[in-house]
């Protein structure tokens, strides 16, 4: 828990985030400890965690059933170009086949082209829509 937190508070600061170690770690602990259709899959190496995902499923009537959104993708600097995010992406995509998912979504800051990049090979395409948000 304690790398799975580091790596997300390293995300938080790339995207410059409000967000402290003490929420990621709130949140992580609620997807681990619930059944509410969120989940977290990590990659490793010799027991380092290297990177994560992050992803909900949500039903709407507008896909026709069940919606796959990603909601983070973090690789740790040193473990970038090395096919870690494409390996995460394969098993978000291997883990919504076995739901019968509709359609997996993922949001990008603007300028990761690394993200998006990782998607375009993994057979994603760019939809036009634009995202609207109220912070309360």
């Amino acid at each position: 828990m304690d790398q799975l937190c580091a790596l997300a508070g390293e995300l938080l600061t790339n995207i410059s985030a409000e967000g402290t170690i003490k929420d990621v770690r709130h949140v992580f602990q609620h997807i681990m400890n619930s059944a509410d259709g969120k989940f977290v899959v990590v990659a490793e190496n010799d027991a380092t965690l290297c990177g994560y995902a992050y992803a909900s499923y949500e039903w709407r009537a507008e896909f026709c059933g069940e919606n796959m959104d990603i909601i983070a993708l973090f690789v740790a600097p040193q473990w970038r170009s090395r096919g870690v995010g494409r390996a995460l992406i394969a098993s978000l995509l291997e883990n919504a086949r076995q739901r019968g998912v509709r359609r997996i979504s993922a949001e990008v800051h603007p300028g990761n082209s690394a993200i998006e990049h990782t998607l375009e090979l993994s057979g994603f395409n760019l939809e036009r829509r634009t995202l609207w948000g109220l912070r309360l």
